[in-house]
């Protein structure tokens, strides 16, 4: 696989990815030492191969369940309807189909009864693995969060739950791999199999040079001025200095 380093100055741990078709995303903080940066990719792209490897694995033995497809909201709705009736029998709202690729799989809003689902769970999916998705969402009509109680009411209608969750995160994120690999090959030209032409270079903005930095204007030292009669020099002295003279010579006169 592919690896791509991101530096940023405002991250403070490393994470990784796995998008574009299989490129592999390592993002780490700038101000990291050079061998601190090293090893945290190392294993970063270690532990997303194995996942990886365990993803493809997975979904090969899942291959023998039947599969799905529900290309529009008619047929999802009419596929979680018949899920209700024979499970919780719920007072369903609007089913939806999504465009979540890395955050939920699906997602019900308990005030407006809407239900969504992504559409990379709705291509050739593991039948069994989508009816554990329906009733994973419907379940929480009864039971907001993911404590004992809610787990207890997916186990009563999917009892192996655990391993039907594994296989529906896996396929819907093998789904989303191939749909970033497939949009980023572009068409080949007739009688060039294989090519593909160089992404356009980002047009950067025209540098401007640098404006000149004005000078500080060094402002002259204020000198006392002198009194028009240049025998006075009474003007030289400080404040107090000067009317403690006045003040004697009042008092001579």
């Amino acid at each position: 696989m592919q690896v791509l380093i991101e530096e940023s100055k405002k991250l403070r741990r490393a994470s990784a990815c796995i998008r574009d078709g299989g490129t592999i995303h390592v993002k780490l903080p700038r101000h990291w030492p050079r061998h601190l940066k090293h090893s945290v990719t190392q294993e970063l792209v270690e532990r997303l191969q194995k996942k990886d490897a365990k993803e493809r694995a997975l979904l090969e033995k899942a291959a023998r369940q039947e599969t799905i497809t529900l290309p529009d909201n008619e047929a999802l709705t009419a596929f979680v309807q018949a899920i209700n009736a024979e499970t919780f029998q719920v007072p369903l709202g609007k089913v939806q189909i999504g465009t979540a690729k890395y955050n939920h799989l699906a997602q019900v809003n308990l005030k407006t009864k809407t239900m969504t689902v992504s559409r990379y769970c709705l291509n050739q999916a593991p039948k069994e693995a989508l009816r554990y998705l329906i009733v994973h969402e419907l379940a929480h009509y009864f039971e907001s969060g993911h404590g004992p109680r809610f787990w207890a009411l997916v186990a009563k209608h999917v009892p192996d739950y655990r391993l039907q969750s594994r296989i529906m995160k896996a396929f819907h994120h093998q789904a989303v791999i191939q749909e970033d690999a497939s949009d980023n090959l572009l068409e080949a030209p007739a009688g060039k199999a294989g090519y593909a032409s160089k992404p356009k270079r980002p047009v950067l903005a025209p540098t401007l040079p640098p404006r000149p930095t004005p000078a500080r204007l060094k402002t002259p030292h204020k000198t006392p001025q002198n009194n028009k009669n240049p025998k006075d020099k009474t003007g030289l002295l400080p404040g107090f200095v000067k009317q403690l003279l006045l003040w004697s010579e009042g008092f001579k006169g």
